[in-house]
């Protein structure tokens, strides 16, 4: 019994440094991003279907356009805080959850319904994170301003590690 537990120490010891020595894989900075909702803007969401060893989850595309002066975006627009949007930034924010699920009402011709309360477009869940979406959805759909961290993917889209 002695020699089976060495051997275990001596084998976990041994295995010790392939453990430690992989780098952590952390998200690149991220920087703010300001947001004005409105008819210029356009959001995609696509939901991919659970699998066994996989859990589906949602993922929400914003396309905007990049503002021409820094910090004061117009309607449909994002501007940096301290700058304007170099050439091939993208013009996507994109941000993805296994919290979230959406519910809309949409008329025939396409248009989303509005009641008193607003559209009908909800961003569905239990969690903060939910009504972070909820809010960011209804400021696109009504005009209202928006604040995200963000950072960019391959040039592809603009990656929202959180919504302020």
């Amino acid at each position: 019994m002695k020699t089976l537990t060495r051997a275990m120490c001596a084998l976990a010891l041994a295995a010790m440094p392939l453990l430690t020595s992989a780098p952590a894989q952390a998200d690149p900075p991220s920087y703010r991003l300001n947001c004005m909702g409105g008819p210029g803007m356009r959001i995609v969401t696509n939901h991919d279907v659970p699998s066994p060893g996989h859990v589906g989850a949602i993922a929400m595309t914003i396309y905007f356009t990049a503002a021409p002066i820094a910090a004061l975006p117009g309607p449909g627009q994002c501007t940096w805080v301290d700058r304007t949007f170099r050439p091939g930034e993208p013009q996507a924010l994109w941000i993805r959850s296994e919290n979230i699920e959406f519910a809309f009402q949409i008329t025939g011709d396409g248009r989303v319904v509005r009641d008193a309360t607003g559209p009908r477009v909800n961003a569905e869940g239990m969690s903060a994170e939910s009504a972070n979406w909820d809010r960011v959805v209804h400021a696109v759909l009504n005009g209202q301003r928006f604040s995200v961290m963000v950072y960019n993917v391959d040039n592809r889209v603009m990656n929202i590690t959180s919504i302020l």
